[in-house]
């Protein structure tokens, strides 16, 4: 009788394990499942399966089906390749330019200083982003009921359309709700090729990266165009800033613009 209650636990563990390991399977196995693995380029299949939701995966999906460029040259860097980039020449350049702007800002601008984001954007970061924004998730909830309307559930969806007919479906809608962050793995801050400028005053910043303080404090009090003539003085390796979105804080950046722009100064 001891010998059996002593079993007792690890055969309800063993039951439970057993029960869990069908759930997933049953999940990995299903139809829809199955067609996202079918249409997920590589190397954006392990990103999308740390998106739990239907409607932000399917977002992320569209802008994966819409690159104009092979994922792979557009993918963040892995954290090897970031922590490559740490103290290497491409970095001191970046850090060198961004040092060129403040001051030229600062100059400008007495009593006040400019904060960059020069730190790599990791995958993990994000993914994570991409879960929890709220202007993914309204996007992702538009996608997801018109793409309901169209193919059905999730266990219609699989019998009332092909992977090429939901291809073709993701790279044509226009959703009217855009999204405020890139797809993970698509964001140029991933490679370094994008920066986010802040304002700071007395140490505090007092313009930063809010939608809501695009017209309260960057158009209202021109900060765009200070921010903009100071890079256009001082970034030869800077353009933008983003428009769609609206971001007067965000400017991508070329490496390989600062050499040409040496060589035709030298000319």
């Amino acid at each position: 009788m001891r010998k059996a209650l002593c079993l007792m636990p690890l055969l309800l563990t063993a039951v439970l394990v057993l029960g869990l390991s069908t759930v997933v399977r049953a999940e990995e196995d299903s139809p829809l499942e199955a067609i996202f693995a079918e249409l997920a380029p590589s190397p954006a299949k392990d990103a999308l399966d740390q998106i739990p939701d239907l409607g932000r995966r399917l977002l992320a999906l569209r802008s994966y089906a819409r690159s104009r460029s092979p994922l792979v040259k557009r993918w963040s860097w892995t954290e090897t390749e970031i922590k490559a980039f740490h103290g290497s020449a491409e970095q001191e350049a970046l850090l060198s330019e961004v040092g060129e702007i403040a001051a030229h800002f600062a100059a400008a601008n007495p009593g006040f200083e400019i904060y960059a984001r020069t730190k790599v954007r990791s995958l993990d970061l994000q993914i994570k982003n991409w879960n929890a924004n709220r202007s993914v998730g309204a996007a992702g909830k538009e996608i997801l009921e018109v793409w309901m309307e169209k193919f059905g559930s999730e266990e219609e969806a699989p019998a009332n359309g092909a992977p090429k007919s939901f291809w073709r479906w993701l790279k044509g809608f226009r959703p009217s709700r855009r999204a405020r962050l890139a797809a993970p793995g698509l964001s140029r801050h991933g490679q370094a090729r994008a920066i986010d400028f802040q304002l700071k005053k007395d140490g505090r910043i007092f313009a930063g990266t809010s939608a809501r303080s695009v017209k309260e404090v960057w158009r209202a009090e021109k900060w765009d165009e200070k921010l903009k003539a100071s890079i256009e003085a001082a970034g030869p390796s800077f353009s933008g800033p983003l428009k769609n979105p609206d971001e007067p804080w965000h400017y991508d950046y070329d490496p390989k613009a600062q050499t040409a722009a040496k060589k035709k100064a030298s000319n």
